[in-house]
């Protein structure tokens, strides 16, 4: 199941979150910087790569759909194949 904005973006505020609460005072300020940005980076690559598996799925359902045979499959054998890729709330 995708995430929905809110989600990605509380994804991406704990990762922050867990940075910065587990800063070193003594560490270098652009190391702890890097840090963060290290974070943000890892939290929006996560995203990415669900969203990447997701779309990945829809174009194998539609290479399946363009690929039957009208002589042997019927219009709703394509549509069940299309709605089980459609989120539950779109």
């Amino acid at each position: 199941m995708s995430k929905t904005r809110d989600q990605q973006y509380a994804q991406i505020a704990r990762a922050c979150l867990q940075v910065l609460n587990n800063v070193n005072p003594a560490a270098d300020r652009s190391a702890q910087i890097q840090e963060l940005y290290d974070a943000i980076d890892a939290a929006i690559g996560d995203i990415y790569k669900h969203q990447q598996q997701a779309l990945d799925q829809c174009y194998s359902t539609l290479q399946t759909i363009a690929s039957m045979d009208p002589q042997q499959h019927e219009l709703e054998q394509a549509i069940e194949l299309a709605a089980q890729q459609l989120p539950a709330r779109h």
